[in-house]
């Protein structure tokens, strides 16, 4: 049983890390696309919507 935790502790923390990099993936991927489009990037900073040129 403990190694099952174990396991799926392991398991729980690889998918994560995965996810991380996926998203930070995204995010590059995002700002190369804008900057090829040459539109605005439109992000959150604290409550305020702002448009930044990539």
């Amino acid at each position: 049983m403990a190694t099952t935790k174990s396991s799926s502790i392991k398991n729980t923390s690889l998918v994560m890390e995965k996810i991380e990099l996926g998203m930070s993936k995204v995010k590059e991927d995002l700002i190369a696309y804008k900057k090829a489009k040459n539109s605005d990037l439109v992000v959150l900073k604290g409550d305020k919507v702002v448009r930044v040129k990539p």
